[in-house]
């Protein structure tokens, strides 16, 4: 799944059919632009085509329920990380008011699991 040449969509967004939920960061005509998103289906879409599951940093848990989010690639962080469900992490995610960003390729056209969780 590349992004398409003409650099207007990501292939998760467009797998999971939501083009218009998903602002591109990178300007310039690259492989490795950026995206940002909110859309439930468009993240997981990525995070799976990657083997990438929901989780949280153990101990970071907060009055508000939750800690902190991240998306998992490795399963040697079992330690680290607490497994959740896509409902809580999405939760979590939505309470918080954070967005996606992520990248589909690196420079060099490998796939890329650079993402990181921001303030909308």
């Amino acid at each position: 799944m590349a992004d398409s040449r003409n650099g207007e969509h990501s292939a998760a967004a467009q797998e999971a059919d939501a083009t218009d939920q998903v602002t591109r960061n990178t300007k310039s005509q690259t492989t490795a632009a950026s995206y940002t998103t909110t859309d439930h289906d468009v993240i997981r879409a990525w995070a799976e085509a990657r083997g990438g599951r929901p989780a949280s940093i153990s101990g970071t848990e907060d009055g508000s329920g939750g800690g902190v989010l991240r998306i998992d690639f490795d399963p040697a962080d079992e330690d680290r990380l607490t497994e959740e469900s896509w409902d809580e992490f999405f939760a979590v995610f939505d309470d918080r008011k954070l967005a996606f960003v992520y990248q589909e390729q690196t420079s060099d056209g490998n796939i890329s699991r650079f993402n990181k969780l921001v303030s909308r």
